[in-house]
């Protein structure tokens, strides 16, 4: 279980108790005008920032060589999704055998771990998975418990400099997050509690949030960290399988990309047989009453924040069909096969 700090002076204490003397910072560019990076750098640090938004294996391999060559012996992991699950996989590379990192479990080091979300909407500072990029287009995930950090650090000043788009983006990530634990055939009491509480904390900060107020970016810093907590349990559903073709073809955000393709399946399941206890108790948690009222609560909200459907071509369906990863369709609250999994693509990308 990862320790929360309540302010950046605090990661000195933690460096000293762990014996750090050359931290690994990985991290974008922009973290590196904060006052947390600035504070950072009277620490020996080695920062690596060759993160693309749709982080890419081949960087983790040579983050993990600058790891090693730079004696480095503490990971600080400061950004959105992109950076923490690239330090995930480079805090371990640097001591195991990188030809097989994605074929056999990879076993811990000694090296301590600090993540700093800067997003609200990856949860990936709870989860135990890195998502990354093979070759440019093939998604891949590694999921070890060690990748969990030891500390966690929530500083909401760190919002107040995300663009709008991301801003709307990343927090829709989020709400998608729990939703999609909440209706996963996955699902326990323990992942619907957090899940619960994400979308609360969500709807209860929104507003604040959208203002790029301090009490509406801590709320939905830990909206997204519950969701993380939610999808730890029992990971994402088909809406993240479908959406990750749409991310690299379409040049939406990750959050914007599932959010479009949640809201049509959201509609489409209403056309059949659906768990309608699950998805009514579901949209209670949003503010409705029946499973139509959450469809219509999340289709509002991409109204709400101006986001627009993405749009292909109908040739091009097939194609994105073909790039889904299955094995996230058997968790869906419904089955979907290729037939249904092409009429969802339909309805988000076609007029």
């Amino acid at each position: 279980m990862s320790v929360f700090l309540n302010d950046y002076t605090e990661i000195a204490e933690i460096l000293k108790k762990h014996g750090a003397k050359r931290p690994f910072v990985c991290c974008g560019k922009s973290f590196q005008k904060t006052a947390i990076f600035a504070y950072l750098k009277q620490f020996n640090i080695v920062v690596y920032d060759n993160i693309r938004p749709n982080p890419r294996y081949e960087d983790m391999i040579t983050g993990a060589e600058v790891f090693k060559r730079g004696g480095c012996d503490f990971m600080i992991a400061a950004g959105g999704g992109s950076p923490m699950d690239s330090a995930k996989m480079i805090r371990l590379m640097a001591t195991n055998d990188i030809d097989r990192a994605l074929s056999e479990p990879m076993e811990n080091n000694s090296y301590p771990a600090l993540f700093i979300p800067t997003t609200s909407g990856t949860g990936s500072e709870a989860t135990k998975t890195s998502v990354f990029y093979l070759n440019d287009t093939e998604k891949f995930s590694v999921h070890n418990y060690d990748f969990i950090p030891d500390y966690v650090l929530f500083d909401e000043g760190l919002l107040e400099t995300v663009p709008d788009y991301q801003r709307k983006a990343t927090c829709l990530d989020a709400l998608c997050h729990s939703i999609e634990s909440f209706w996963c055939t996955k699902a326990n009491d323990e992942s619907r509690e957090y899940a619960k509480k994400s979308i609360r904390l969500f709807f209860e900060h929104k507003e604040s949030y959208m203002k790029n107020e301090r009490e509406g970016n801590r709320g939905m810093l830990m909206s997204s960290f519950y969701g993380g907590k939610a999808i730890n349990i029992t990971g994402t559903t088909a809406p993240h399988a479908m959406c990750y073709t749409i991310t690299m073809n379409c040049n939406t955000a990750h959050g914007h990309s599932v959010a479009v393709v949640l809201a049509k399946m959201w509609e489409y399941m209403l056309e059949g047989e659906y768990p309608k206890e699950t998805l009514t108790e579901l949209s209670r948690i949003m503010g409705g009453k029946t499973p139509e009222d959450g469809a219509g609560i999340f289709s509002s909200l991409l109204d709400e924040f101006q986001l627009e459907y993405p749009r292909a071509d109908e040739s091009e369906l097939d194609f994105y069909t073909s790039k889904v990863n299955t094995e996230k369709l058997k968790t869906n609250p419904i089955p979907l096969d290729s037939v249904a999994v092409k009429e969802i693509y339909r309805r988000i990308l076609c007029k």
